[in-house]
């Protein structure tokens, strides 16, 4: 295996020896990071944080990108576009090859159901900072290689916004304008239907106003209409000469701009104009509880036919965004095979022409850089989301924000050349893992920020982890089990001094370090307040202030044990012998609150019965006030211990659903096996008789003979 370092480019890989956490737990290994890295968690790039905004409510988001004008990036192929993609295809096929579109217009003809509802819910965890999709066990998003994978663009090739280059193609872009101008109504637009009429099977322009139709519907579509886009006949002209025109980093800018719209909730109409359905492919493609069963692909089509024209299960259940699959691209499927850059084995590669583009492609992937959209620039962090690739993820570095580059600069910084450049390539079965610091750093913010985001909750329109749909969510018994096998909390008193969380001038929230100060000096008031009035209190208003709690306890149960129905807001991937992950520092936090519930019980009583001396002694010490004050100090005494009663119960009915559930998980577990045994047994019965049937043919034949 050749040496990096030994090559005189820098690799966009860096190799080391470093600490590594898995399921399996810690391991020292040599492991492969994506570059720029945090030397130090100094210097690492913030955890994304997740925006609140009270604009507008998700129902309302809703009801926007369901309306039939939005999101035209889900524009169905109908069959006389359909009809026509055959025509060309017998006619251009090696030109659409060699200009890197092949794919994706084989890939367009396939039709994506829209699920607003599923869209909205992975919005709701984008940050348009970074770019990224925030989860509770760490970060993902859309990367160019979803884009060329699903859709079929092209990584490489020239910019989008370079000009014809000879007076041949001006001539043929001059006449598609004058044909659009002919063709353009009152409204000022042109409409599919009579452009296709004007060039289909008519003219030397075919082809070319064929690819005018392909952009404008289904790779930069316009927002209310399907209409023919003017601006986009220059790129048709250069593609039909076979020109290789990046896309993939131009689809890729407007996804990340639109998602960042959805994000912000901003008032007014969305204008989202890109290739949404590509981020609820990508969410089909890694979560494998939230997608409908896929099709078999036929033969020779792209990977994207699987998903075509399926509605979603379970429409009106909350979604939860757990299992995440980070390579399924390396997976062969039934008449779809991998790229060449899924390697069986990982070695270093130097991008030369001899590799092909295939390598080189995954060069741009890997890349920090900036992605060049119409009018914009968006920041691209591969470097954020490694696993992605099968590599190992870092804290990850600061790099340049892309609101410092013009749109020239930032596709010099895209289009950096890549000659000899040394290239690591994972092998297609390694899954990646986090490094002992970035998973520390990641629980650290996490944790932080945590009590920022539950009291987030207060407000009724904002919802981190759940969809908008109320309806209850249907879970699997394995999940269920796993979820009382956390632990539900002990019954305890919900703070009064819960607050909700500070907003700056923008209505954001502030930063979590001084959210958790601002509640640590609010408890601490509280409980000074609530000792005092405690000393100044009377036997009566103690033993009145105890009935309340308890008449409350009874009737809606603590804090804490509704706290433990809900969904945790983070889980971190951990090892079994580490205590440092969010869900144990949860259940610290938990036996920590239940210690100071019985301490503070215990301080109650002992102060009931100092201020029953103290009075005894001030009003004078008679059997009959001596023994009123020993009936109401019994009274509380046994109001506590009904308490404690009932945590105790509540323990004990926890333990046996457990055990109800686990020996239910077992023989569920056990009747799996009984029936693929029976499986087995019924096809190995079948293999006999088929067996029989041929050699009973196979000597008729020679009988006949």
């Amino acid at each position: 295996m050749a040496n990096p370092s030994s090559s005189s480019s820098h690799p966009i890989t860096e190799e080391r020896e470093e600490v590594m956490v898995s399921e399996k737990g810690h391991t020292f290994i040599k492991t492969h990071f994506l570059k720029p890295i945090a030397t130090s968690s100094v210097a690492v790039a913030e955890l994304p944080r997740q925006r609140l905004s009270v604009s507008s409510s998700p129902s309302e988001l809703l009801k926007r990108l369901s309306s039939a004008k939005s999101l035209s990036g889900f524009w169905v192929a109908e069959r006389r576009f359909v009809s026509w993609v055959g025509k060309m295809e017998a006619l251009h096929e090696p030109t659409w090859r060699k200009a890197g579109i092949f794919e994706a217009i084989k890939a367009s003809t396939y039709n994506i159901t829209k699920n607003p509802s599923l869209l909205l819910s992975v919005s709701q965890k984008w940050c348009p900072e970074t770019n990224s999709f925030v989860f509770p066990w760490g970060e993902a998003t859309v990367t160019l290689e979803d884009v060329m994978v699903l859709l079929g663009f092209s990584v490489l090739g020239s910019p989008v916004s370079d000009s014809v280059h000879s007076s041949e193609m001006e001539d043929a872009v001059e006449k598609l304008e004058e044909a659009w101008e002919e063709k353009k109504a009152g409204h000022g637009m042109v409409r599919e239907e009579p452009w296709t009429s004007r060039f289909f099977g008519r003219g030397d322009l075919e082809h070319e106003a064929f690819l005018v139709l392909w952009l404008s519907l289904y790779v930069f579509p316009e927002r209310t209409r399907r209409s023919i886009s003017k601006c986009l006949v220059p790129i048709a002209v250069r593609l039909a000469r076979g020109e290789r025109i990046a896309l993939a980093p131009a689809v890729l800018a407007g996804i990340y701009k639109d998602l960042g719209l959805i994000s912000g909730r901003c008032d007014g109409k969305l204008n989202l104009k890109s290739l949404l359905k590509l981020v609820q492919v990508w969410t089909w493609e890694r979560f494998k509880d939230l997608r409908p069963k896929p099709r078999d692909i036929p033969k020779g089509e792209p990977r994207i036919a699987q998903w075509d024209s399926l509605q979603q299960r379970h429409k009106n259940v909350r979604l939860r965004f757990d299992e995440f699959e980070w390579r399924p691209y390396t997976k062969p499927l039934k008449n779809w095979d991998p790229l060449r850059v899924y390697v069986e084995e990982a070695k270093w590669v130097t991008v030369d022409n001899s590799l092909g583009d295939e390598f080189a492609s995954f060069a741009r992937c890997v890349r920090v850089s900036q992605l060049v959209g119409d009018g914009f620039v968006e920041s691209y962090y591969p470097n954020r989301v490694a696993m992605q690739f099968g590599l190992g993820q870092d804290l990850p570095g600061l790099v340049t924000r892309h609101g410092d580059f013009t749109e020239k600069e930032a596709w010099d910084d895209y289009n950096k050349p890549l000659d000899g450049l040394k290239l690591y390539m994972p092998s297609r079965l390694a899954s990646g893992s986090v490094t002992a610091r970035y998973r520390d750093w990641w629980v650290k913010s996490v944790c932080k920020k945590k009590e920022t985001l539950n009291a987030s909750n207060r407000f009724d329109d904002v919802d981190d982890d759940d969809d908008v749909d109320a309806s209850p969510k249907v879970l699997p018994l394995s999940q269920v089990v796993q979820n009382l096998e956390e632990g539900f909390p002990a019954t305890c008193t919900r703070s009064s001094m819960r607050r909700l969380p500070k907003k700056d001038k923008k209505g954001e929230l502030v930063n979590s370090w001084k959210m958790s100060n601002y509640q640590s000096v609010q408890m601490k008031r509280a409980h000074e307040d609530e000792e005092e009035e405690e000393d100044n209190m009377t036997i009566a208003k103690i033993i009145r202030s105890r009935k309340k709690y308890s008449d409350a306890d009874k009737a809606g149960g603590g804090a804490f044990e509704s706290l433990g129905k809900r969904r945790r807001k983070f889980q971190v991937m951990d090892s079994d012998d580490d205590s440092g992950s969010c869900q144990k520092l949860a259940s610290v936090k938990i036996e920590e609150m239940n210690e100071v519930y019985d301490d503070t019980a215990s301080n109650i009583q002992q102060k009931t019965r100092q201020i029953c001396d103290d009075e005894v002694n001030e009003t004078g010490d008679t059997p009959g006030k001596r023994s009123m004050i020993a009936d109401e100090a019994k009274k509380a005494e046994c109001w506590l211990h009904e308490a404690r009663e009932k945590k105790r119960c509540n323990e004990k009915r926890r333990e046996d659903i457990l055990e109800k559930l686990k020996l239910r998980n077992l023989s569920i577990k056990e009747k799996e096996l009984k029936l693929e045994a029976r499986i087995m047994e019924v096809e190995k019965t079948l293999g006999k008789i088929r067996e029989s049937n041929t050699r009973g043919n196979k000597i008729k034949i020679e009988a006949s003979a």
